[in-house]
């Protein structure tokens, strides 16, 4: 009887401790949650008390913007926490040098405020870059997309969801994979798996990237850029991600790619890897000096040249005779 007793006593002693360990557990999980997005928040609020945004609400020079009226249209698409001013130097080069019209678009909830950018998904982009291919088509007999980072992999992703109108791809440190340079010990996709579980109660994280845009070649061409990304759009950045990994191989429309050999963003050797097993025409550098942000990197007349001169090879529209 005296056993019984005291083996119930027990029991119940590391029931309570558990059940007690359970709450401290949940606890410390909910004060680290609010402690995070009382941290980002803060530091949001700064950071948002030294810009100047436009009436529309945008950060500057983040709308999209057209150049040219060729009739080969060129759609650019920005990368991750990037705006469509990325691409000026290159579109107005490459509307200067041919028969192009270039649209460079901005991605739904980039450069916005956080109100309208947590409203971000892969499948607002992916419907916004469908509506943006179908206007085009109306107006211009061939389209070429053009993507940087996240926006190359969005680039892939619509020219394989929607081949027909599209007559070729361009991209510049594709995001095939994100580098595991800056990820310690686990993969960068377990990682995310990770802070999804312990921080799912925080909507927005700080960029790791310069919240300034600035050209290597000309420190005088420089921009805003999001610095506090909602969650939402790491979550579709890594479902576009899954996405493409699975496509390899699928796209056949000729492609004229550049990676960097200093990319600590993305996984150059998987992007090579990629793009080595579409079976069209194709054009691949890789620049071993060149930092991620090809668009802003010292060469960049040179590739657009390039890029012109592949479009106008690859194209019968507007091809050189």
């Amino acid at each position: 009887m005296f056993v019984s007793c005291v083996c119930l006593w027990c029991s119940a002693i590391c029931f309570s401790f558990s059940v007690y360990t359970l709450i401290i557990l949940f606890l410390l999980w909910l004060a680290t949650n609010a402690a995070h997005t009382a941290w980002v928040e803060t530091r949001r609020f700064f950071w948002e008390s030294r810009l100047t945004r436009r009436p529309d609400g945008l950060l500057p020079d983040a709308a999209a913007f057209r150049v040219g009226d060729g009739p080969l249209a060129v759609l650019f698409i920005h990368g991750f926490a990037d705006t469509p001013r990325v691409w000026q130097r290159m579109a107005k080069r490459l509307a200067a040098k041919g028969p192009f019209a270039c649209h460079a678009m901005r991605l739904a909830g980039s450069a916005e405020p956080a109100a309208r950018a947590k409203k971000q998904s892969l499948r607002i982009w992916r419907a916004q870059v469908a509506d943006e291919i179908a206007r085009l088509r109306e107006t211009h007999p061939a389209v070429w997309l053009a993507g940087h980072s996240m926006g190359g992999a969005l680039v892939l992703d619509a020219a394989l969801r929607h081949p027909d109108p599209v007559a070729g791809v361009a991209v510049f440190a594709p995001l095939i994979d994100v580098s595991r340079k800056q990820s310690p010990l686990l993969p960068p996709d377990v990682w995310f798996r990770i802070a999804r579980i312990a921080l799912c109660l925080s909507p927005t994280f700080e960029s790791p990237f310069s919240a300034d845009g600035v050209a290597s070649d000309d420190p005088s061409f420089t921009y805003k850029r999001d610095r506090f990304i909602p969650f939402c759009v790491y979550l579709s950045l890594f479902e576009l991600i899954r996405s493409n990994r699975a496509q390899a191989g699928r796209l056949q429309k000729p492609v004229f790619a550049v990676t960097s050999g200093r990319d600590s963003v993305v996984d150059t050797a998987a992007a090579l890897r990629w793009l080595a097993g579409c079976p069209g025409p194709k054009e691949i550098r890789n620049l071993p000096d060149a930092g991620h942000v090809i668009p802003l990197e010292p060469g960049w007349e040179s590739l657009t040249d390039d890029l012109a001169a592949f479009i106008q090879k690859s194209t019968s529209i507007g091809k050189k005779t």
